[in-house]
């Protein structure tokens, strides 16, 4: 399986859905399902029923995943007012190290 280009403690951008020009950090990804986890981005409420061991329902928040076609990495932030710019990810292998690195394909630089 290839390595995942979208990590955890990244800072992404969303360009797709109803959060749609926020940026996030991942807080887990899932390389089978190609699906990440966002810090406060797709929070659906369900509700759990009262039961032998919690005798009181409760309504939880949860962040819920999204698909990872619908980030991007986070190059630069955005100002008051202006659009924030992500850039898509790709592979480098670099020369002096034979190491494969990272790279963002906008500004051609190494993570």
């Amino acid at each position: 399986m290839a390595q995942a280009k979208i990590r955890k403690n990244d800072m992404v951008l969303i360009i797709a859905g109803k959060d749609k020009g926020k940026f996030a950090a991942v807080l887990s990804t899932n390389q089978k399902e190609q699906t990440v986890v966002l810090k406060g981005v797709n929070i659906k409420t369900k509700h759990h029923r009262p039961s032998q061991e919690n005798n009181d329902g409760k309504i939880e928040k949860k962040e819920y995943p999204i698909h990872i076609s619908n980030v991007a990495y986070l190059v630069k932030k955005g100002a008051q007012g202006q659009k924030s710019i992500g850039s898509k990810i790709g592979w480098k292998v670099d020369p002096k190290t034979n190491k494969k690195q990272r790279v963002m394909k906008k500004i051609n630089k190494t993570i």
